[in-house]
């Protein structure tokens, strides 16, 4: 493979990550705050799923969602953000989704489990060549960088 097509599948692969990441941030993020939007009712409903603490658990649901859901969106402790919005879905499919089959459209568990494995796919990976993570860590190296050829010359 030639150093262009490299360039060409790297750059392809940060185009196409960082969609991902993006709108399922946004996706998750929207949900998050219509349950912040709406806070006992969203605790009613947890009581009714039958999830512990109901009132509670609504605060877990809305940090895994609206704020994993931000962190994707920008990228930024990306691996923690997406650990939350994979601990939602796990929680949505077992107390939500998981009885009434696989299919959306019976309120199954397709859903959030394609949610929930992108998320994993971000805990795995992080956030990629394009988000706040990989800035903030190319200006730590620099820095470091800056500081170890100051160091030399003195």
């Amino acid at each position: 493979m030639s150093t262009t097509d490299r360039h060409s599948e790297r750059r392809a692969n940060a185009v196409t990550a960082t969609a991902l990441r993006v709108m399922t941030g946004v996706i998750l993020a929207t949900h998050g705050a219509l349950k912040l939007l709406d806070v006992d009712g969203t605790a009613h409903g947890f009581l009714q799923l039958g999830i512990p603490y109901p009132h509670y658990a609504v605060y877990l649901a809305i940090a895994g969602e609206f704020l994993g859901g931000i962190g994707l969106v920008l990228g930024l402790l990306t691996r923690i953000a997406a650990l939350g919005t994979l601990s939602s879905m796990a929680v949505a499919i077992g107390y939500a989704h998981f009885g009434h089959g696989l299919l959306a459209k019976n309120g199954g568990w397709e859903y959030p489990l394609v949610l929930g494995l992108v998320s994993l796919f971000f805990v795995t990976h992080g956030g990629g060549p394009v988000s706040l993570d990989a800035l903030f860590t190319r200006r730590r190296e620099q820095s470091s960088f800056r500081e170890r050829r100051v160091s030399s010359y003195a």
